[in-house]
């Protein structure tokens, strides 16, 4: 069963929020949408105009259906997953924006894990306990379950 709009759109809502995304994916997404039907909803018309970050938000939050959470949360781990370098520069923002996937999508279960890895990355930077190493294989275990690869713009 393919995806509902809502799904796509609330991808793209939680991927800006959290900054896995950009305004310019979504709009894509909308005129990708736009060109597939003879009558687009105009929440998705919205969206696919070019607009401050706030309101592209709140067009996608607009969209009109279910959205299918955990499959969302799945394809946003998935982005996280496809996208994280192989340093640990910047890991800790990482842990959060999953921390926040997590939170934005419901996933109680998943938001603990991941503050869990948040909690250990802080002992192991601290030199308290645990290894920065450490952490990054739990994360990159929990991603490898969690996540799943993002759907391709063209198959909307």
């Amino acid at each position: 069963m393919k995806p509902s709009l809502a799904s796509f759109a609330q991808y793209f809502r939680i991927g800006l929020e959290v900054g896995v995304c950009e305004p310019e994916e979504a709009r894509e997404w909308a005129i990708s949408v736009i060109d597939q039907m003879d009558e687009p909803p105009g929440e998705v018309i919205e969206v696919s105009w070019r607009k401050p970050l706030a309101h592209a938000i709140s067009d996608l939050n607009e969209v009109e259906g279910e959205p299918e959470m955990a499959l969302v949360c799945r394809w946003l781990l998935g982005r996280i997953s496809l996208t994280l370098d192989s340093t640990n520069d910047f890991f800790g923002g990482v842990v959060r924006q999953a921390m926040g996937i997590a939170r934005a999508t419901g996933d109680a279960e998943l938001y603990y894990i991941f503050g869990a890895i948040e909690d250990e990355l802080y002992l192991a930077e601290n030199e308290t306990y645990g290894t920065v190493a450490e952490c990054r294989k739990d994360f990159d275990k929990a991603l490898k379950e969690h996540g799943a690869p993002p759907f391709s713009l063209h198959l909307t």
